[in-house]
């Protein structure tokens, strides 16, 4: 596909935060895939200067946001824009997100034949993100149903933020695409994936795995363990008990089987965290937040406090830190 025979009614909206050079190279891949290209940048300031007047020379649309507001607001901002350009379809992206030639076409093929075969279509996403599978079902017919989809490489019908709305900005980050997923599904919406089709991307920072961790699991699992960056750990809790709250009814599996893992998770951050008390002290002002409804930006004291924050294990190499060209 080249810039002259691209799907007149796709766009695609990158949301970025700081962002380097290699961006400018993702976006030139991008270009011949899709009508337009928009980058919203959320609040970097005069730093990303440079990066993003390179941008538009490449001929990509730049929006800036005043202030860092969430990967939510930045994309809902972009959506906006290319609605506004007569979009029927949106495709939403990380920064640091590498589609392979002809995926856009994989995608929309997807959604094609999902309505072909009677299915109410959400979005599609690629098969597999890294090594992860996104998919949870397979149809009698083929079709691939998603579960936990990431919003980086999701291809999403204009008609689906008509039904269900656009992103929940006040969650900031962490669990967007999950909260997404689920309104979609309560609204009888089902994601599906394009079989095949992989999204390299890195599944976060790997260390690893403590001793007493591997005694507990009988040494079962993975070698090592994935940990956020500390101050993502406030969005994750205070996420999830909202997430939970709204969704606990309509979809009780699900939230109990997510809670779970995350509350397992949470634990063992909590005994790598270095110094421990600032973890359980952001983990308290997470739960204090959900409680009283105060969402958006986390504060400065919950920022300063991760910002101190070390991992007591050491940080390991694995194929999925690779560079994009050697995936």
């Amino acid at each position: 596909m080249n810039a002259a025979s691209a799907p007149a009614g796709i766009h695609a909206v990158i949301s970025a935060f700081r962002p380097e050079q290699a961006l400018i190279e993702a976006v030139g891949e991008l270009r011949d895939q899709v009508a337009s290209v928009v980058v919203v940048d959320d609040g970097s300031g005069s730093a990303a200067d440079d990066v993003l007047a390179d941008l538009e020379r490449t001929g990509a649309t730049v929006l800036r946001l005043p202030e860092n507001s969430g990967i939510a607001a930045a994309l809902n901002a972009g959506i906006e824009h290319v609605r506004g350009l007569g979009a029927d379809h949106v495709l939403t992206l990380d920064q640091d997100s590498r589609l392979p030639a002809a995926s856009v076409t994989d995608l929309v093929s997807a959604l094609d034949r999902a309505a072909a075969r009677g299915h109410r279509a959400a979005f599609a996403v690629p098969e597999l993100f890294a090594s992860v599978s996104q998919v949870s079902e397979r149809a009698d017919d083929g079709t691939l149903f998603t579960l936990h989809s990431i919003q980086s490489g999701m291809l999403v019908p204009v008609t689906t933020f008509d039904a269900v709305g656009t992103l929940r900005s006040d969650l900031f980050i962490d669990l967007v695409d999950t909260e997404f997923e689920l309104r979609c599904r309560a609204a009888g919406l089902r994601g599906v994936a394009a079989p095949g089709l992989r999204l390299p991307h890195s599944l976060g920072a790997a260390y690893e795995r403590p001793a007493w961790l591997r005694v507990v699991t009988l040494g079962r699992g993975p070698r090592d363990v994935t940990l956020s960056t500390p101050f993502r750990y406030y969005y994750r809790v205070r996420n999830r008990i909202v997430v939970n709250r709204e969704f606990r009814r309509e979809h009780r599996a699900w939230v109990a089987r997510d809670t779970i893992v995350e509350s397992l998770h949470f634990a063992v951050a909590a005994t790598l965290a270095r110094p421990r008390r600032a973890l359980w002290r952001i983990y308290r002002t997470a739960v204090r937040d959900a409680r009283a409804g105060r969402m958006g930006r986390a504060d400065e004291r919950t920022m300063q406090d991760a910002a101190g924050i070390r991992w007591a294990t050491p940080r390991v190499q694995r194929r999925d830190d690779a560079p994009f060209a050697d995936r």
